[in-house]
């Protein structure tokens, strides 16, 4: 089957799946809305197997993950999707992990968010939204400074290697609590690994006077004016990287980012 072919029945089955709901409660025709998503999800199923190279992003129900809860208690959290019900479950999963969470009900939204400075550790990122789609908004959030982990969550599955290498993991819709937990496993190597790779080699966009004062508040600890001083500076991915070292108190890496930079 052609790749655009492909692409375009499983937008038509996501539209079925999203919108299922306004029969379900139709009384004349409820019976037959469980038969239609089940034939959708099964429609999508085949042609997912009838991919021969399917990129490793998947999560899947039934496979087993352990979570560290220490090390994802406390995260931002980012929740983005144009259907209440959605951000309803994903925010009371993960405010069992004691998360902080922000909801955006569109891709436009979730960008305002970023640029008013909710810098998101990890972004749940719904594919289907009206006006603009979960990969517009990721390579526009990505464009301006998020290094966030993204997780697609979405129906669909046959997606082109460039349009999946966006995220660093897909989950599948409807989601289940071991969906969340097998994405979440992920989180913790992918950001080592990042952080390990940039960390103080990071170079920054700013002057060297704002460079120095920032230099000055962090080996004070001043973390109440360092979050102001922050906020002052225009959106960009030196922004991003700060606001991102800051909330983790890692006055360290922000002493050595600064320090080589100057």
């Amino acid at each position: 089957m052609k790749e655009d072919v492909r692409y375009d029945i499983s937008n038509y089955l996501h539209q079925i799946i999203s919108n299922i709901g306004f029969i379900e409660n139709e009384s004349v025709v409820s019976h037959y809305a469980d038969k239609i998503k089940k034939s959708a999800y099964r429609i999508d199923a085949l042609m997912v197997d009838s991919v021969e190279k399917k990129p490793e992003l998947y999560i899947s129900k039934g496979e087993q993950y352990t979570l560290d809860l220490k090390k994802i208690s406390d995260l931002d959290v980012m929740i983005v999707d144009d259907l209440d019900d959605n951000i309803e479950i994903m925010e009371n999963i993960f405010k069992t992990f004691s998360c902080n969470i922000r909801s955006a009900r569109s891709g436009e939204e979730a960008i305002k968010l970023f640029r008013n400075g909710f810098i998101a550790d990890v972004i749940c990122m719904d594919i289907i939204m009206p006006r603009m789609d979960g990969f517009t908004a990721t390579k526009e959030l990505k464009s301006i400074g998020s290094s966030a982990y993204f997780i697609a969550v979405s129906a669909l599955k046959n997606q082109s290697h460039d349009d999946m290498s966006l995220f660093d993991v897909w989950m599948p819709k409807p989601f289940m609590l071991e969906h969340i937990i097998g994405a979440l496993a992920g989180y913790e190597t992918t950001k080592n690994k990042t952080e390990t790779k940039e960390n103080h080699k990071f170079k920054l966009d700013i002057s060297d006077e704002i460079k120095k004062e920032i230099l000055y508040l962090a080996k004070d600890g001043a973390y109440s004016a360092l979050e102001r001083l922050i906020g002052e500076l225009p959106d960009s991915k030196s922004k991003a990287f700060l606001y991102s070292a800051l909330k983790r108190v890692d006055f360290n890496l922000l002493i050595k980012t600064i320090e080589s930079s100057l």
